[in-house]
């Protein structure tokens, strides 16, 4: 691999610098090569200002591959954070709650990768062991000690931290927001292009920019937009025509991730309920809808993530905000809720309506909902201010994150399509991708 200092050519460019990023950047100099973090800033759609993403052993859609990244990240952080020496993971517990064929599936993958958790049978059982909650009585769930929640900004601290350790510069971050990925003959790598002219150079780009992702591929020439699925066929999905990687980290194709326009609730509660009788508050997901077709859904709804996604929230314990985002203090948080797709078809002016959605203060309605749903499952609580924001998750129609080679002998490495899920997994899905990189270095 090649030996670098600061400004050599790297044996690989990373573009992001989020969660899923920094994990790929770690990973890749623990693997022994020289890696270019590109972080883009506090860019409107990043994590560095959220101060909690939810982090379970169990997948809400029961995908083996998810589940197996949920496990494998969650084992990872104790070490993570010994060796960085920031802390970063709050082990809260989750609780999954829905009816019997909504938990079954997830609860099996558990039972399969031996996580430990127990079984409540009813509704009322779920109110005698957190008695702050209220759900239908028909309801059933499962509780385990292992999830929790991350702080995403710190998380992708420690993943620099322990990338930037490697003697000789083999890690570095730099600032850089990139506007365009090109092959580079010349060099028999890629370039990476910042919008203040700068040109990063690596024998590999990866791109995991997050919501920029898809767009940045395509405005690089690198790939196309797929046009949206056909309603009437949830198996439509359009082929990639470049070479993919193998299952789970792909399947339609970087082209075909769809940018859903996502409403968070932030419900302020006080000091003395966050420190006491919400204390032992897990990370929760909850159908609140007992069915797919009793709630609206997207045209072109057609993944088991965006009909779960429809059909239910997840709600995190309360977490402290210092501001000045919000007003210092604790703040429940709760999200999800049917998918608001921004228009494919508009792909080239997606940097735009990223910039407008996340200046906004989200969906007024979806908000209303969200507190409709929280008031229903926490009516003993005390809720002090309700402070909606908007937020971006990336979708692809098969539910499944993709993981695609680009461009002339596929020197640029597309990753895309984390179905809002991925920040929990994050270190486990960075080492997967670092390993496929790391693979293509050597046959390079």
């Amino acid at each position: 691999m090649t030996r670098a200092s600061d400004g050599d050519d790297r044996d690989v460019v990373v573009v992001g610098n989020g969660p899923l990023g920094s994990a790929i950047g770690r990973h890749l100099a623990d693997a022994g090569a020289s890696v270019l973090v590109l972080d883009g800033g506090a860019s409107l759609t990043s994590a560095s200002n959220d101060m909690g993403r939810i982090v379970r052993p169990l997948d809400a859609e029961g995908r083996e591959g998810w589940t197996r990244w949920n496990v494998a990240s969650i084992d990872a952080f104790p070490e993570m954070e010994a060796a960085s020496g920031i802390s970063f993971f709050e082990k809260s517990g989750s609780l999954a709650c829905g009816t019997p064929a909504f938990v079954e599936k997830p609860a099996r993958l558990m039972r399969d990768a031996r996580v430990p958790f127990d079984e409540l049978a009813s509704g009322d059982a779920v109110a005698a062991r957190f008695p702050f909650l209220r759900v239908p009585s028909a309801h059933v769930a499962v509780r385990d000690d292992v999830g929790g929640f991350v702080n995403p900004a710190r998380m992708i601290a420690a993943q620099n931290a322990l990338m930037t350790k490697h003697p000789n510069d083999r890690g570095v971050v730099r600032e850089g927001v990139v506007t365009n990925v090109a092959v580079d003959d010349g060099f028999g790598g890629a370039t990476a292009t910042t919008a203040t002219g700068e040109t990063r150079r690596g024998k590999f780009v990866v791109l995991a920019g997050g919501s920029y992702t898809a767009w940045l591929a395509a405005a690089s020439g690198l790939t196309t937009i797929a046009p949206p699925p056909n309603p009437g066929n949830a198996a439509s999905t359009t082929a990639s025509t470049t070479a993919s990687t193998a299952s789970p980290l792909a399947r339609s194709g970087v082209g075909s991730v769809r940018l859903s326009r996502r409403t968070v609730l932030l419900a302020e509660v006080t000091a003395s309920d966050a420190k006491g009788v919400l204390s032992d508050m897990p990370t929760l997901k909850y159908q609140h809808a007992p069915e797919q077709r009793d709630v609206s859904v997207s045209a072109g709804e057609s993944s088991s993530h965006g009909a779960n996604e429809a059909m239910s929230v997840y709600v995190l314990p309360p977490i402290y905000y210092p501001g000045p985002d919000v007003a210092p203090g604790w703040y429940v948080k709760i999200g999800g809720g049917a998918n608001d797709f921004f228009e494919r078809e508009r792909w080239a002016d997606t940097v735009n309506d990223l910039e407008r959605w996340m200046a906004s203060d989200g969906d007024d309605d979806v908000a209303d909902r969200l507190h409709d749903v929280l008031v229903d499952l926490m009516p003993t609580t005390n809720f002090l201010s309700l402070t909606s924001k908007p937020c971006v998750t990336t979708c692809t129609d098969d539910g499944e994150l993709q993981c695609e080679r680009l461009g002339k002998n596929g020197r640029v490495i597309a990753v895309g399509g984390c179905q809002g899920k991925a920040a929990g997994p994050a270190d486990a899905i960075g080492r997967a991708v670092a390993s496929q990189v790391m693979d293509a270095l050597r046959e390079a």
